[in-house]
């Protein structure tokens, strides 16, 4: 360091970017690191598309119009623009058990995590619960297509890509994580569970802000995370929200796998990715259907927006429902069983509703029926 603009830098890297306090960062090994790191994001910002020589891509567009005011949300704003519905009332049990959805296995998959980590990980708010809910399904929907020869090769994680990396367990699958240190809900319910209100559509421009957030609080993040491999069943009450951490697509970027040092991963985990919990949420909105009517006869007609606006408000109807049933089942066993137990029963627990599909590569990503009535039969 020869002049006093490039220590201000240096500092300035140091506590807004990477936030690595100052003394840790003294060591002879993790000072040379964070030094690199300074000198690219400095050289990054004096860069012709930072100066605004040239125009940059879309990509970079919507991740940096987070920053701007206007679109910044608050981790309270955050949750709430990932409610999924919710029903305004309780449902008996007679009506709820002729319910019946039309969908395939992955979504299923996905819904049955979020329900079960609201009793296994209370204290994770419902951007974490998406988070790993998806990471679930993906891990799993991986292993069955190599299974069943649709694909081939080792997935990331059998290749040591989330090695170093704290996991937790879900649904009987250990799951690598970030943690999100410093992210805190102001207005979390007293039970720990995040608000649900009942969804609302968003506009593009907001879902591209929640999506920018994502990005960012990640980035910020993941250079704080601690190193410390918890036990996988056992997530502690005073654990962070975290985030699943997506194998698959860091091993296709050809970054370097996660270090487990703390030290070292200050300066390079800027750019880690995660599973989105938006997309989580989008898949689950629009995954249960009800079983069509047989198709009228005559020439085929695009339905119209009303009818289109119908059939999505009846899966967001059809997912509360699915949702409640859910719940109603692992209210009924978590002070039973507790969570440990829990999570180890709750992949039998799909398997025994799950859609029936035909076996092998010709079923894969088929759709058949989900009967609530099965779904409340697995009640203690």
């Amino acid at each position: 360091m020869s002049t006093v603009t490039e220590v201000q830098a240096l500092l300035r890297f140091l506590s807004q970017e990477a936030k690595v306090p100052v003394p840790l960062a003294m060591d002879e090994k993790t000072a040379k690191q964070i030094l690199a790191a300074a000198k690219r994001a400095i050289k990054k910002r004096t860069s012709p598309s930072a100066t605004g020589e040239s125009t940059p891509s879309p990509s970079k567009r919507r991740k940096n119009s987070y920053n701007s005011p206007e679109h910044t949300l608050s981790p309270s704003q955050f949750e709430a623009s990932l409610a999924l519905p919710s029903l305004d009332s309780p449902i008996a049990d007679k009506e709820l058990e002729e319910v019946i959805l039309y969908t395939n296995r992955a979504p299923l998959v996905v819904a049955f995590c979020v329900q079960l980590l609201k009793y296994t990980m209370p204290s994770q708010p419902l951007s974490a619960r998406l988070s790993l809910a998806q990471a679930v399904m993906s891990t799993g929907a991986k292993s069955k297509a190599v299974h069943l020869g649709i694909q081939s090769g080792k997935s990331a994680e059998d290749e040591g890509w989330g090695e170093g990396q704290p996991v937790v367990r879900v649904m009987g699958r250990d799951m690598p994580v970030l943690r999100r240190w410093g992210y805190e809900l102001s207005d979390t319910p007293a039970d720990g569970e995040t608000a649900e209100p009942t969804a609302k559509k968003e506009t593009a421009e907001h879902g591209n802000s929640v999506a920018a957030y994502a990005d960012t609080q990640t980035t910020a993040t993941l250079a704080s995370q601690d190193t410390v491999k918890p036990d996988p069943t056992e997530p502690t009450e005073d654990s962070p929200p975290l985030w699943a951490l997506n194998l698959e697509t860091l091993r296709s970027t050809n970054a370097p796998p996660p270090v487990s040092s703390s030290s070292a991963t200050a300066a390079y985990t800027s750019s880690l990715p995660i599973h989105d919990p938006h997309s989580a949420r989008s898949y689950l909105l629009k995954s249960f259907p009800s079983p069509s009517s047989p198709p009228a006869e005559g020439p085929k007609k695009p339905p119209s927006k009303a009818a289109q606006s119908q059939q999505q408000e009846q899966k967001e109807r059809n997912l509360a429902l699915l949702l409640y049933a859910l719940d109603l089942v692992f209210r009924s066993w978590i002070d039973v069983i507790g969570p440990r137990e829990m999570d180890r029963r709750t992949w039998g627990w799909y398997v025994r509703v799950r859609p029936e599909v035909e076996a092998g590569q010709v079923g894969w990503g088929g759709k058949g029926e989900v009967r609530l009535g099965a779904v409340l039969a697995l009640r203690r």
